[in-house]
């Protein structure tokens, strides 16, 4: 698994973003039944079709516990084993909602995400990650806003025609979702014409 010196994913002039790094989901884990005590399980990131990085994964009794090897700066291998705790929080309509709880000394925040940035994994306060966009302009905020309405209707992401409501969706709902569409094409060529006026 790549950590802070393998890759050229650190960059002095921006932020580091979440989605630049490897990261466990506890959300994701708990949908695919991963933390009952006991089990063990093998979890890969790929990019592009190819696989990035790879550890073992064994669940406990409110914990789960990492092992993997990492090099940084080019050092030799090192296996690493790592415990998170895991804790619950009560939802509103019953049951409860599952964290990890930062394992950063003088942290223990409870997170969704812990992020592979460095030797360990950790919250993304702890890495002074960003969030992908947060490094965005106006302009890329406003277009990444309508590939995601474009993808809530079914359609292509990049697209130009006006999508078409999906079967199944409620009347209201595409009105809505339309609305919001219409609303930031309009603010996207806005800004386009604001950008092209600069030049």
């Amino acid at each position: 698994m790549g950590g802070i010196g393998s890759g050229n994913w650190y960059r002095w002039d921006r932020k580091t973003t979440t989605g630049e790094i490897k990261s466990l989901d506890i959300r994701q884990l708990v949908r695919e039944g991963l933390l009952e005590p006991g089990k063990r399980f093998g979890w890969s990131w790929y990019s592009d079709g190819e696989k990035t990085g790879y550890i073992d994964i064994a669940s406990g009794h409110n914990q789960i516990t990492l092992n993997y090897r990492i090099r940084e700066y080019d050092d030799e291998w090192e296996d690493v084993n790592e415990t998170i705790k895991i804790t619950h929080t009560a939802c509103n309509l019953g049951g409860s909602r599952p964290w990890f709880i930062c394992p950063v000394i003088g942290c223990g925040q409870r997170v969704a995400f812990v992020y592979g940035a460095g030797k360990y994994f950790a919250c993304r306060h702890c890495y002074d990650l960003a969030y992908g966009s947060q490094q965005e302009d106006r302009h890329s905020r406003l277009q990444r806003k309508i590939r995601k309405l474009r993808n809530k209707l079914g359609a292509e992401p990049y697209g130009d025609d006006l999508p078409k409501r999906p079967k199944g969706m409620h009347h209201r709902t595409y009105q809505q979702l339309m609305w919001k569409y219409h609303f930031y094409n309009e603010k996207v060529w806005r800004s386009f014409e604001r950008l092209t006026a600069k030049l």
